[in-house]
């Protein structure tokens, strides 16, 4: 029998990658002929740079750049930096189609160690830790309802903000300073390092505005064979295409990378000035609100009926974290160590797992202090400093947590170290809804249902909270006639009598309203209100004995309905 069924097309999503995997770096290097031939090596920092990542042909290609920057003591004594950059690409196997992937990703530098094979050559071996996830976009059709009053199915409304999408762009930022008051002229950087310190965020004629400053960090020699630390802010603002962003909400992710800084002569010859450049990445998923009447469950009251479901998968938002902290501690120093010169910070992880009622993100700062000894000669020494940050939330939530830090500043007391950091946790907390619903019905004509139950009408006493969908299927009726009998309800019932018209589904009609024996007959003889109400409000028992047939209640076991 074909029926007249109404169809929808909805989004769903499914995650088809879900990986953290480790990709080596190597690099066999020669010190550029600028450089200083090496004494010792200092400290050897890995930086990874996303390049680029695509989907194709059931595999996640991801493209990085590891920039490796080496700082050693010269032949001479003095500091001295050689920086290198390696391209990777790493294939990761998707488990599934990908129709309109969304992808997400982090890189963080994993272990690295440096060799001086002879002065002018280094080996270098490393590691970046890359952590991806991959979400496949498709539409699906759905049913929405059906024209035939004999087929019943069951609806339910799904209210949320799921997520339907990403942007991303590229900015390159650029800008020349000159070095602050009576600063003595440098000769080299050694160090560049760049954060997002602030940004915000709008969606305006399609487009989603971002704008913000980026704090640039440089820590240079001077000509004295002194140190100096210079800063830079960098303003910006990218628009990025975002036709469907009206009342969305936003998980902005901002990145500085490859920072860079260069000295550059002024008009007197002297390199008092300094030339910055750093590459802004800003990427974005969108979660939009929705609304989805979809069917869970269906019968014919008439045929034999077959229902075809499938799981349909949302990336549901349960709220944006944006919490801002400033990290405090004092920091006993290395023994015998001298006058500290330099200090970096780095957020070298974050991992979230399940906390009682709530998620706990745990962050790992990497701190590299550059020391001068009392005999002039320097050493670095490194620390890692936990963070945590808690989150409250219901139910089996995913937390994108990500941490930043945005600032640092330190002050060295005698053996100690005073640290001050800016953090920023930021990340979508988000759940996986998932429903089973109706894609397809079909109904056999040629098998009518057959019921055991004498037509007519049924007093069955309901118990507290009980399905009324369940039982208008199991007395072969609508939900909709049960309620117009007994008045407004619920999905559940309330604890007490109701009035349920059962119908004999194994008998047809012809086009005259003719059974199949040629009567016309009514097969429930219309009883006064007053009468209804009446016996609605009989007693009932538990089991077997809480349905009662409306004849035996009128005229007893063995009275007959009156035609």
């Amino acid at each position: 029998m074909e029926l007249e069924l109404r169809r929808q097309t909805v989004p769903s999503c499914e995650t088809i990658l879900e990986e953290t995997a480790e990709q080596p770096v190597e690099c066999d290097a020669l010190l550029p002929d600028y450089c200083p031939d090496i004494r010792r090596i200092l400290k050897c920092t890995l930086t990874p740079v996303p390049m680029g990542r695509t989907v194709t042909a059931g595999r996640l290609e991801i493209e990085g750049l590891a920039n490796i920057n080496v700082l050693y003591i010269s032949a001479g004594g003095e500091p001295a930096r050689g920086e290198y950059k390696v391209p990777f690409t790493r294939m990761m196997e998707l488990h599934g189609e990908a129709g309109d992937p969304i992808t997400t990703m982090s890189m963080t530098a994993g272990q690295v160690s440096c060799r001086a094979v002879n002065p002018r050559r280094l080996e270098i071996r490393g590691s970046v830790v890359i952590s991806a996830a991959v979400t496949s976009c498709r539409l699906d059709k759905i049913l929405e309802g059906c024209e035939d009053p004999s087929v019943q199915l069951r609806q339910t409304e799904q209210k949320g903000t799921r997520l339907c999408g990403s942007v991303s762009g590229e900015q390159r930022l650029s800008k020349t300073t000159g070095l602050e008051g009576n600063a003595l002229p440098v000769t080299r950087v050694l160090r560049c390092d760049a954060a997002v310190a602030r940004r915000e965020e709008k969606w305006s004629g399609g487009k989603l505005i971002v704008s913000g400053e980026v704090q640039a960090t440089a820590c240079c020699a001077d000509q004295n064979g002194g140190w100096q630390t210079a800063e830079c802010t960098l303003p910006f603002e990218a628009a990025l295409d975002c036709p469907e962003g009206e009342d969305a909400e936003f998980d902005l992710r901002c990145l500085a990378l490859a920072p860079a800084a260069e000295p550059v002569q002024d008009s007197d010859g002297e390199y008092r000035s300094l030339e910055w450049s750093v590459a802004l990445a800003a990427e974005a998923k969108i979660y939009r609100p929705y609304t989805l009447c979809c069917c869970t469950d269906g019968y014919s009251t008439r045929y034999r009926s077959e229902c075809k479901s499938k799981t349909l998968q949302t990336v549901e938002l349960v709220n944006i974290c944006r919490e801002s902290e400033t990290y405090r501690e004092m920091l006993p120093l290395p023994e015998a160590a001298g006058e500290v010169t330099a200090l970096w910070v780095r957020v070298d992880g974050c991992s979230v797992s399940p906390d009682g009622d709530g998620l706990l993100a745990e962050g790992r700062l990497g701190l590299t202090l550059l020391t001068r000894m009392g005999d002039g000669e320097y050493y670095s020494f490194d620390r890692t400093v936990e963070v945590q940050r808690r989150l409250t939330c219901d139910g089996d939530c995913r937390w994108e947590a990500v941490l930043e830090c945005r600032s640092f500043r330190w002050e060295q007391t005698g053996s100690e170290l005073s640290l001050t950091c800016e953090l920023c946790w930021r990340g979508a907390v988000c759940r996986t809804r998932r429903t089973a619903v109706l894609e397809e019905m079909t109904v056999d004509e040629a098998s009518p249902k057959e019921n055991c139950r004498p037509r007519g009408l049924y007093i069955y006493m309901a118990q507290e909270g009980e399905s009324l969908w369940e039982i208008a299927r199991r007395y072969n009726t609508g939900e909709a006639k049960i309620r117009e009998d007994n008045g407004e309800m619920g999905e559940n019932c309330p604890a007490g009598p109701l009035l349920i018209p059962a119908r004999r589904t194994d008998r047809t009609k012809d086009a005259n309203g003719r059974n199949e024996n040629g009567s016309t007959k009514r097969a429930v003889p219309r009883y006064s209100d007053q009468n209804r109400r009446r016996h609605l409000h009989r007693g009932g028992g538990t089991g077997a004995h809480r349905e009662i047939h409306l004849y035996q209640a009128l005229y007893g076991d063995h009275g007959a309905a009156p035609h």
